[in-house]
């Protein structure tokens, strides 16, 4: 009876597998290493997340490795979040009036100012509760029996202001000019 891929192109390699997704490989990228498809990789795992014994030893491995770049994301995101300090050092060569060249350490603190972005999509991952992208409607604003969302009446047209019409609309009689129906002074 022939191998399982399992057995021929996995078992074998746990180790290494292990190794690449620390390294930050993903799953379509160890199975190409590996020389199968990646759902076929997948697979297993998933076989061994479901508590199959034959591919556990897999699918733990697999889990653990990818915790190490995944905890590595996590901690440069939330850093960058929060803003931080480096410290940056250049090394220049400077030429003195007597013609000497002389090397020049210079240290300078730096400041990488908190990042919104980074903020935001730390916050709508850890707390969703209280931070969203997009928020669902409120339930007030829904009728419970129908689903239909109430939207309010319409602004009447507006009008002009009543210093250029009567209040009745007509023309001002005190004013000799004659008025367009916008209320403009000869077309002006």
């Amino acid at each position: 009876m022939s191998k399982s891929k399992y057995e021929t192109h996995i078992e074998p390699y746990i180790d290494k597998i292990a190794s690449w997704a620390e390294q930050g490989a993903t799953s379509k990228e160890i199975a190409a290493k590996l020389g199968i498809a990646a759902c076929t990789l997948r697979k297993y795992i998933s076989e061994g997340e479901a508590g199959d014994e034959r591919y556990t030893r897999l699918a733990s491995s697999f889990a653990r490795a990818c915790e190490v770049p995944d905890d590595a994301v996590e901690a440069a995101l939330y850093r960058r979040a929060c803003g931080y300090q480096y410290e940056e050092t250049t090394v220049e060569d400077k030429v003195t009036k007597t013609g000497e060249i002389v090397t020049v350490h210079k240290t300078v603190k730096r400041d990488i100012p908190p990042d919104p972005t980074s903020a935001m999509f730390w916050l709508t991952n850890r707390r969703p509760d209280r931070w969203q992208y997009k928020p669902q409607p409120e339930q007030e604003e829904q009728d419970s029996d129908t689903g239909v969302v109430e939207l309010p009446t319409a602004a009447e047209e507006p009008q002009p202001p009543s210093n250029i019409l009567g209040l009745d609309g007509a023309e001002n009689p005190a004013d000799g000019d004659q008025r367009d129906e916008r209320g403009m002074v000869d077309g002006r």
